[in-house]
């Protein structure tokens, strides 16, 4: 019988983060430390007792998949040593390597949010590194901390932050903005309260980390009517994320209020990584709302093959064209690289599952994975390769 094959189609990564280039030498438990969401350093420190067949202190499913794909393409053992000695020798030419990697899985575009790491990368420097499309989400949070440094009065603060993310958005290249309030204060965004808001404009400049919950919000409603204005894309982080998440209120289901008013029926919105581990709650709310959309990132590919059963419950409930694939990838390119592979091989499971089950013929779900992959991000973002 004739399966779905997704090898080949091009991809456009929705959500990824920009790399330096590397020309240092790669230890290994530097190398895994690079591939780790935590923030904690002690989570890989010495592989020195490490008995063979052990998987690697600290490593999880998500590690094994990678390093396993990497010591077939890189021809090597499937030892973390030879793995990483290979790498450094062909990552000598740190650009050529990474452009191997992306055209070996066609990745031909992404959005990226280069609010992290700081100080932010060039984005046209890494599109010359990376030999792709790049796009950029501008993230408010960098901007809000760099003008309560330098404005000691919240209403020069607060005209000045609207009227950059304005500026922001004029560009061509950006599509949108990006807020990680669910790493500060939550999503449970509350209506704009500007006496509130003025309020804890002291305690964050005293301390930008501070949740200062109504001033967050304040902020957030800006972001949203700066993208209703400009008619571009406001990217809000949720679920998972690293380790200082406030994770009680990191569900996309808090927003569902605050979408639902009536001046934001028309603003663009993109569920960044699709509210992992809450993704039929993100599902459900693209489902019914029209111009919010989704992708698959982080989950994938940091759930290795847990991608496959997220994938079969976002499309419970998500409409096909609402979807779009992205990785959260950081740090390293191959991230980008092996979650592109990792999506793929779990794509064409579940696909060819729908065909062997008869709900669709090979041909509609090729085309579904090719939506997913690529076609959706042209549609939605009104963007050709």
């Amino acid at each position: 019988m004739k399966k779905v094959n997704l090898a080949g189609v091009k991809v456009v990564d929705v959500h990824a983060h920009p790399f330096t280039e590397n020309r240092t030498t790669q230890s290994p438990v530097g190398f895994l430390r690079n591939l780790s969401l935590s923030v904690i350093p002690e989570m890989f420190s010495d592989l020195s007792e490490v008995e063979q067949h052990q998987p690697y202190p600290g490593s999880n499913m998500w590690i094994q998949r990678l390093l396993r794909g990497m010591s077939r393409y890189l021809n090597c053992d499937e030892e973390i040593e030879a793995i990483v000695h290979a790498r450094n020798e062909q990552s000598k030419d740190f650009s050529s390597y990474t452009q191997k990697l992306f055209r070996d899985v066609n990745l031909q575009g992404a959005i990226m949010d280069f609010g992290y790491p700081q100080p932010p990368i060039d984005r046209e420097k890494f599109e010359e590194l990376c030999d792709i499309k790049v796009w950029e989400i501008s993230r408010i949070e960098p901007l809000m901390v760099e003008l309560s440094e330098n404005h000691q009065l919240f209403d020069d603060f607060i005209n000045l932050y609207r009227k950059r993310l304005q500026e922001d958005l004029s560009k061509d290249h950006v599509v949108g903005l990006k807020t990680i309030i669910a790493y500060r204060s939550g999503l449970d965004v509350e209506d704009i309260d500007e006496f509130a808001a003025k309020e804890e404009y002291e305690t964050f400049k005293n301390d930008t980390r501070s949740p200062v919950k109504r001033l967050r919000d304040y902020c957030f409603h800006i972001a949203m009517e700066c993208c209703t204005e400009a008619d571009k894309f406001m990217h809000i982080h949720t679920g998972i994320g690293d380790g200082e998440v406030v994770l009680p209120k990191a569900s996309p289901s808090y927003l569902l209020d605050i979408f639902r008013q009536k001046k934001y029926e028309n603003t663009k919105v993109h569920l960044v990584h699709g509210g992992y581990p809450w993704m039929e709650e993100a599902a459900f709310i693209v489902s019914i709302l029209p111009n919010v959309y989704m992708d698959i990132s982080l989950q994938n590919p940091f759930t290795a093959h847990g991608v496959e059963r997220i994938m079969s419950q976002v499309f419970e409930l998500a409409p096909f064209d609402k979807v779009m694939y992205g990785s959260d990838a950081f740090t390293v390119p191959e991230m980008n690289w092996m979650g592109v592979k990792i999506f793929i091989e779990n794509f064409e499971r579940v696909l060819n599952s729908w065909v062997e089950k008869d709900y669709m013929d090979v041909e509609k779900a090729q085309y579904i994975g090719e939506m997913v992959l690529y076609r959706n991000f042209e549609k939605i973002y009104n963007i050709t390769l």
